[in-house]
């Protein structure tokens, strides 16, 4: 198990907007099924750039174990 710094989704707040699947540099965000944000943690690079781009302010990046 790894503990990392990664967004933190928070589904009664995303609109599924897409904003931050279209600004992840490392595209480790997708929306699945039209119902959910999704993240491959491997993939993260924790530069934030997702939190900052939220219109609904609905991401926040926490230390997470994946």
């Amino acid at each position: 198990m790894s503990r990392q710094l990664l967004p933190d989704v928070d589904s009664r707040l995303c609109t599924l907007c897409g904003d931050c699947v279209d600004v992840c540099p490392t595209e480790c965000l997708s929306i699945a099924r039209d119902c959910e944000v999704v993240l491959v943690p491997q993939a993260c690079i924790n530069c934030a750039v997702c939190e900052a781009v939220c219109p609904a302010t609905a991401i926040t990046m926490r230390t997470q174990d994946w």
